[in-house]
């Protein structure tokens, strides 16, 4: 089986330049490691909230000394080129506005596979493997500047989540009446103190003495300077507000909320997987096609850029969302269908080379299906083992179609050519699953990327809290294979009475709530 290899991230962070580029990278190196591979962070020193994160992960962190004036918060090629050479790795991803052309061809051309993850086509060219970028307004006419093989990973079907937000997978939101409870989340920094403006304009709320209902939240980031002004500002703040600090479960705060005040960076794509009615400031000239794209696609509202702020717009626009809840659930809707959470498996997919596709099982896939099950291998590993009749299988085929409680997929790579089957088959809040790799991709790791994708593509689609699967105790590839997709062991069941061990894999959510 082809496991990952040794991934190098060098980040950009800090006070001016925020988390968003270390947040998303730490989502593709929790799902990098979860793989079994190994990752390493660059990062500049003296980031103390974001070092702590990516330790708590387990991960591996190098932070390299700032070589430029403090007010400069880019790393020239020196500084990492040699520690990215020196580790042996084969593969790096570089995200942050300083890495330009020269950066990527430095490590490009010493041999390295490089992924730059970039936002708005800020280098000359991109002498690089892989392009991401997981912005909703990504176009390939963004990057003609690139090596005729660049991989292009474009759109918000990308787009970078932690590993927090996963147990939210199947979560519905509930949208009330009336919107009561506000969360305000500006970013990792906020140098510019723009939560404090965003409490002020609470000022301008029509009616104060109508809003005494709601509920304030204000997430201040572990390199927020301004604690003092914000608890100042809480205090004279018309409706109550409560500070939270370096907040680890912000899945939990976006589920408790019914509109959110945000930024308009990485947490955008985060709210709209949690489906978070948002108005979205324009922080950073970089988040301006964000707040444009998700306006123009009814996800969220743009509210402008802080520097051109206006407190009676805000709270106008804010005022409008709290009443209307038939705005609210379009919105979240439609952020829903936008970012489905699997954005990490593609991008660790795309530079394993194992990009996979989902599709629902046709009718012209019958012969296909009856191969694949009549293989030795898959004959044997089946609780079922007797040759199959062909008659036989289109019986079982046509009932498996027709069966509202039975979910079949079809893996196709990104040529199109299938290459497995996963079927589940649905009993109240539980579902089993069965997998069959076609006989050609067998061995090459494509197993798990058919559980993780299908497993995640179920539990969106459907009211399901936990699938199980059954394998026989002799069946040690399928043991491993479980094991390695994040199912554990639950004990022994007989199935066609025969000894199986059951696998389970339970997708609960998140008990934090904020009182």
């Amino acid at each position: 089986m082809k496991k990952p290899g040794h991934l190098i991230i060098c980040a950009e962070g800090g006070i001016q330049v925020g988390t968003g580029h270390v947040m998303r990278c730490l989502a593709l190196a929790q799902s990098w490691k979860r793989a079994g591979g190994d990752v390493t962070f660059f990062v500049r020193e003296g980031l103390a909230g974001i070092e702590e994160r990516i330790r708590a992960e387990g991960i591996s962190l190098e932070t390299l000394p700032p070589e430029t004036p403090p007010e400069d918060h880019g790393l020239s090629a020196e500084a990492f080129v040699g520690p990215v050479l020196r580790s042996g790795s084969s593969l790096a991803v570089l995200d942050g506005y300083s890495f330009g052309a020269r950066e990527q061809a430095a490590l490009s051309d010493a041999g390295i596979r490089v992924m730059m993850v970039d936002d708005y086509g800020h280098a000359t060219d991109y002498p690089v493997q892989w392009l991401l970028n997981q912005n909703a307004y990504a176009m390939p006419e963004m990057y003609t500047r690139t090596k005729v093989d660049t991989r292009l990973l474009l759109g918000s079907a990308y787009a970078l989540l932690r590993d927090e937000f996963l147990p939210w997978m199947g979560w519905k939101r509930s949208i009330t009446d009336r919107a009561r409870r506000i969360l305000i989340t500006v970013g990792g920094s906020d140098p510019d103190n723009v939560s404090e403006q965003i409490l002020d304009s609470f000022e301008c709320l029509d009616h104060k003495d109508d809003h005494r209902d709601l509920e304030v939240v204000l997430v201040v980031g572990g390199g927020n300077p301004h604690w003092d002004a914000l608890l100042a500002a809480s205090q004279r703040c018309p409706v109550p507000v409560r500070l939270v600090r370096s907040v680890q479960d912000m899945p939990a705060l976006m589920a408790w909320a019914d509109v959110a005040i945000a930024g308009a960076g990485v947490t955008s794509y985060e709210l709209c997987y949690m489906g978070l009615p948002a108005l979205l400031l324009v922080v950073a000239e970089n988040q301006r096609l964000i707040a444009e794209r998700l306006a123009q696609l009814g996800i969220a509202v743009n509210a402008g850029k802080p520097r051109e702020f206006s407190g009676e717009v805000l709270a106008r626009e804010l005022q409008a969302l709290i009443e209307s809840s038939e705005r609210r659930r379009a919105m979240s809707h439609r952020a829903r269908e936008l970012v489905d959470g699997l954005g990490s498996e593609r991008v660790r997919a795309a530079l394993l080379d194992r990009e996979l596709r989902l599709r629902l099982v046709r009718e012209s896939d019958c012969r296909l299906l009856f191969e694949w099950a009549d293989d030795p291998a898959a004959r044997a590993a089946s609780f079922h083992s007797a040759a199959i009749l062909w008659d036989e299988h289109i019986r079982w085929f046509s009932e498996r179609l027709q069966d509202p409680a039975s979910v079949l997929y079809i893996g196709e790579n990104a040529a199109g050519v299938p290459l497995g089957l996963v079927r589940f088959q649905i009993k109240g809040d539980d579902a089993v699953l069965s997998v069959n790799v076609a006989p050609g991709f067998r061995g090459e790791g494509w197993g798990r990327e058919l559980i993780g994708f299908s497993t995640r593509s179920l539990v969106r689609a459907r009211s399901v809290r936990r699938i199980n699967a059954f394998v026989k105790p002799d069946n040690q590839a399928s043991v491993r294979l479980f094991e390695a997709s994040g199912f554990r062991r639950a004990g022994k069941e007989r199935v066609a009475n025969q000894d199986a061990l059951l696998f389970s894999w339970e997708f609960g959510i998140g008990t934090q709530h904020v009182n």
